[in-house]
């Protein structure tokens, strides 16, 4: 019985994925188009057109000030991904893993891979989720080397899409064949 395809790990799946995207969608609009250096700049010049100067640090601060209903949508989809993340470990825990233990003997090279960017995808996901976590409860005391640690984040997210989307593809075409359409619909799972 193949688990990964139940309508339980499929809704799960498609959750925690679109899930992912919006946080990486908000981060990159942080770092890009909604910069506080770039939309202060935007300000200032619009401000300078009606005859008004600001100081860079006031204009970066009023940028940071219309930026901040798009950040705490990121800070929300933060939880929903905590809540996820603890459904999926639920539905690991009751339906087993879906993938072998990389540790177990036996496992081709293929396998073996797979099982570890598995592992290190949960792992950094815990990982960024308690970082995310500390950064709005914590203590003072820890919060810079915690939002240091979550802003790498961005790096296995970027990194697991991408060995994921290509896995999955290479995969539906030589191993695992209709992985994509069981993954969609469920059809041809055995569950």
């Amino acid at each position: 019985m193949d688990k990964r395809f139940s309508l339980a790990s499929r809704l799960i799946h498609w959750a925690i994925a679109f899930t992912f995207l919006y946080l990486l969608l908000t981060v990159l609009l942080r770092l890009g188009w909604m910069n506080k250096g770039q939309m202060g700049g935007i300000i200032q010049s619009s401000l300078e057109n009606e005859g008004m100067i600001i100081d860079n640090d006031l204009a970066g601060k009023i940028g940071k000030d219309v930026r901040r209903p798009m950040w705490n949508t990121h800070t929300i989809a933060g939880y929903v991904l905590c809540g996820l993340f603890i459904i999926r470990m639920v539905i690991t825990r009751v339906q087993g893993a879906a993938f072998y233990s990389p540790l177990k003997g036996g496992l081709t090279g293929y396998q073996r891979f797979r099982s570890w960017v598995y592992v290190l995808f949960y792992v950094f996901t815990a990982t960024s989720l308690l970082t995310g976590l500390i950064i709005k409860f914590g203590p003072d005391s820890i919060h810079d080397i915690n939002e240091e640690i979550h802003k790498l984040s961005l790096y296995y997210m970027v990194a697991f899409i991408g060995l994921h989307l290509v896995g999955v593809v290479a995969a539906d075409g030589d191993k695992e064949r209709g992985i994509i359409s069981k993954i969609i619909s469920g059809e041809g799972a055995r569950v």
